[in-house]
């Protein structure tokens, strides 16, 4: 997944419901049970808060961290 500044910009415009699908589908492709990872409308506000400030390092770290989750998956 390479994630840069323009593309986390069009995540943050979906609205709540479009951006929870899109988190629940990366969470389930990582190896996490969607069911253990519970979002509610303010969990949905907090990341949009953390993405919003991230740094294009982080962002990279985030995206290292997703491929080796996937990987360790298909294992």
């Amino acid at each position: 997944m390479q994630i840069n500044r323009d593309g986390l910009e069009k995540l943050l415009a979906m609205n709540d419901l479009q951006l929870k699908m899109i988190i629940s589908r990366l969470v389930a492709e990582s190896g996490i049970d969607p069911a253990q990872f519970n979002m509610d409308t303010g969990s949905i506000e907090s990341i949009r808060r953390v993405l919003s400030s991230a740094t294009d390092a982080q962002l990279e770290q985030i995206a290292e961290q997703y491929a080796k989750n996937t990987q360790n998956k298909r294992r």
